[in-house]
């Protein structure tokens, strides 16, 4: 699990991938991101995938904007999926300033 952050002080793009390292397949991938009060995100790309095969990454593509007044804070980005009965669950976080 990755979370990228780039760009402006008031936009910046946010970029994050959960891939599958295992051998076998994962169903109901998904990608979710929890942004600090204030924040707007808004996606660019799909952050699910109905399947996500041994080895195959599910990348999600955002945009974030941020208020004109701003402390550091955390960006979390959190990817699930399911196989069989069991459900993983993957974070990641970048800091904010």
């Amino acid at each position: 699990m990755t979370l990228e952050v780039g760009g402006g002080r008031a936009e910046f793009t946010v970029t994050a991938t959960l891939a599958n390292g295992s051998a076998r397949p994962w169903n109901a991938a998904r990608l979710t991101l929890d942004a600090p009060s204030g924040r707007v995100v808004h996606a660019r790309s799909a952050a699910t995938a109905p399947r996500l095969g041994a080895g195959e990454p599910l990348t999600a593509h955002g945009q974030v904007t941020r208020p004109e007044v701003s402390t550091a804070t955390t960006l979390t980005c959190r990817g699930t999926a399911r196989h069989e009965d069991d459900e993983v669950t993957y974070t990641a976080t970048a800091a904010l300033s």
